[in-house]
């Protein structure tokens, strides 16, 4: 019989150990990948997500175990539950980072364990090297703090990353910090939170991905950042664009280049074609942005490590090393593949707004294709640092976001 699973087979054979942190992997396919291990027989990995797992997976983990009885398949013993004496008890404290969207907008979610079994929690969403957007905080319990995390993240591909709980103060504490510094109003929802910030680091802690194991060899970086294009496939960089008006300027350069008489023959059009896209490249990117990049970059590879292992991370490293080190002369940013590929995305995205075709503008002979101010999420220049919140900047700031994520909710 053909195999029709979309899963590897190391995940539908995870072990009982395995099964938690592969679901997590599965990210919004949690609850199919219980269904491939309920018909595969892996009374094992059903059988701990029952007891402790969450949400939808959960709830389809207690159905397959009642289906694998059924069919007469052993299931494990259920590990021995430890009772607790007294009811100071309690677990560690637990912090999350949400990974970035197109627009650098970032999540942060403390967790402090309470006697009754719930938590106090702290959900803040806010832009990267800029203004707190929302805070929530309320308690919950763990398995509802999951569940608003992930819709939270909605249908990205990918979940909540486990972090440092330092870190994580710091980063809300680094926040508030710049509000305080431009007299710029705090979103209201501190109320309960304020504890969880007791005993920050006063200094930055590093920063969780720039750990020394996961730096690629030197000799292999200047390979891995040219070939980097294919790191867009990944959910975390999905739906990552340049901004639109700086798309229509390079889109105007290649129709000046078209001229009056446009050339109809694929070997005529695709060298006009890349050379502006390597010319887009070299001006959308400039310094300002690339840090901007790099930096909103080292989260996502926080998520990166998490679903793919270390090897992908490396990869992703060697980018952000390159970006860091660009310049226009010796080391331009077209020299970078998953810089290129900005432009290439959404050249490809354009054209299936447009049926199928892309159409280029052709300019008159005395327009001049200019690069205008914009809005761009790359660009925290754009805004004035007293810049209202996300809902109040310019539809351009957004070019591929379908919005921001909503803050976790109380239970």
């Amino acid at each position: 019989m053909e195999n029709t699973s979309h899963f590897a087979p190391d995940q539908i054979q995870a072990s009982a150990d395995q099964a938690l942190r592969t679901l997590e992997q599965a990210g919004a396919n949690a609850t199919r990948l219980v269904e491939e291990w309920v018909k595969a027989g892996n009374a094992a990995a059903v059988q701990v997500t029952a007891e402790h797992g969450t949400g939808a997976a959960r709830k389809s983990a207690r159905r397959g175990l009642n289906v694998l009885k059924s069919r007469g398949v052993a299931l494990p013993p259920p590990a021995p539950r430890v009772g607790r004496i007294g009811s100071d008890v309690v677990g560690p404290r637990q912090a999350w980072l949400l990974p970035p969207d197109p627009n650098g907008v970032v999540g942060i979610v403390l967790a402090d364990p309470l006697p009754s079994g719930s938590y106090q929690a702290c959900s803040v969403f806010f832009r990267e090297n800029r203004e707190i957007l929302r805070v929530q905080s309320g308690q919950l319990s763990l398995s509802r703090l999951d569940k608003n995390m992930r819709d939270s993240l909605g249908g990205s591909g990918y979940g909540p990353v486990p972090v440092p709980w330092a870190w994580a103060q710091w980063r809300l504490v680094e926040r508030r910090a710049w509000h305080a510094e431009r007299k710029v109003a705090e979103p209201l929802g501190w109320m309960g939170a304020e504890k969880l910030l007791e005993g920050h680091p006063t200094e930055a802690p590093p920063h969780p991905f720039e750990d020394e194991r996961l730096k690629p060899p030197p000799e292999a970086v200047e390979e891995l950042a040219r070939n980097s294009a294919s790191l867009h496939q990944w959910p975390e960089f999905r739906s990552w664009l340049p901004g639109e008006r700086s798309l229509q300027e390079m889109l105007l350069h290649i129709g000046r280049k078209f001229g009056p008489t446009p050339p109809t023959a694929k070997e005529e059009i695709d060298p006009i074609v890349r050379e502006q896209v390597i010319a887009a490249t070299d001006r959308y990117f400039t310094p300002e942005r690339r840090a901007v990049l790099a930096n909103r970059m080292l989260d996502s590879g926080l998520s990166v490590l998490h679903r793919l292992g270390e090897d992908a991370a490396r990869h992703l490293q060697a980018v952000i090393q390159t970006i860091r080190g660009a310049g226009l002369i010796t080391n331009p940013p077209s020299g970078v593949g998953f810089l290129c590929a900005f432009f290439d995305k959404a050249m490809a995205v354009l054209a299936a707004q447009q049926g199928g075709r892309l159409r280029v503008p052709i300019p008159a002979p005395n327009q001049t294709p200019s690069a205008t101010d914009e809005a761009d999420p790359l660009a925290p220049e754009a805004l004035p640092a007293e810049a209202a919140p996300a809902e109040a900047a310019p539809a351009e700031a957004q070019p591929a976001a379908e919005g921001e994520p909503a803050p976790a909710q109380p239970g």
